[in-house]
């Protein structure tokens, strides 16, 4: 389905930046290693790109060969949005650190930055208009591209359903106290992305701190509980993305 009209100027603005910076060629696209959830927003992403008219590679991984190719060839690098921007998790950092200067350009997709990010001959975007343009004020707003696809159609679940972390951001528990399950910890970002979806449906309500989560809640239209983390990520997008065009979902701080 497509995305929510309201949400459709800040879509349409990232790929206009992507078809500037790539002048009809097409890109190099690393999408965001991480769990479960981050293979959202790589079906996602790939979504938005066909859905857009973007030519692109996908790759798992960037090694010396990619770069020497990138830069004889004077590639555009396009690495996928998610977190992994902090001194808690740097990875996307590091990766984009390392690779950036070899590309002719290099964007970056609605991200979460923890950390003063500064990177010569790139365009950042983040996925929140709160602590993220504190770090990196240049970066310029668009939901993550998680929401891109908009509604999905699911049966109707029944019940309520606890997804939590597991790590050292999590300050929620579930009822009673026990720890939730953490379904974005049970794969990867070339996970399958049907299940992830279905165990989430099979709810009528969801309560989790996991980005993902909330958002594939969103689309599958449930009414959704999200527990702010350590920190301001995910409040931070709640009222972003989540508060104005998801009405009845509730942030718990």
């Amino acid at each position: 389905m497509p995305p929510l009209p309201a949400m459709s100027p800040e879509f349409d603005a990232l790929a206009a930046d992507l078809r500037s910076a790539s002048g009809g060629r097409p890109v190099v696209w690393l999408p965001n290693p991480g769990n479960w959830g981050a293979a959202l927003t790589r079906a996602a992403t790939r979504e938005f790109l066909v859905a857009h008219d973007i030519a692109f590679r996908e790759v798992g991984r960037i090694g010396r060969a990619d770069l020497l190719r990138a830069l004889l060839a004077r590639d555009v690098l396009v690495h996928g949005g998610g977190g992994a921007w902090s001194d808690r998790f740097p990875g996307a950092w590091l990766a984009v650190r390392r690779a950036a200067p070899w590309f002719r350009r290099t964007i970056v997709l609605p991200s979460a930055y923890g950390r003063p990010v500064r990177l010569d001959r790139c365009s950042l975007w983040a996925r929140d208009r709160g602590a993220s343009l504190a770090f990196a004020p240049a970066a310029r707003f668009c939901h993550d591209l998680g929401f891109f696809p908009g509604r999905t159609d699911a049966p109707g679940g029944e019940g309520t359903g606890w997804f939590l972390r597991d790590d050292v951001l999590s300050r929620a528990s579930g009822p009673g106290g026990p720890r939730a399950p953490d379904l974005s910890s049970r794969g990867d970002q070339l996970s399958p992305l049907e299940p992830f979806l279905a165990e989430i449906a099979r709810f009528a309500e969801i309560h989790t701190d996991r980005v993902h989560v909330a958002i594939a809640a969103c689309r599958i239209g449930r009414r959704v509980h999200v527990h702010a983390v350590d920190g301001p990520m995910l409040s931070d997008l709640f009222e972003a993305s989540i508060a104005p065009f998801f009405p009845g979902a509730v942030l718990h701080r």
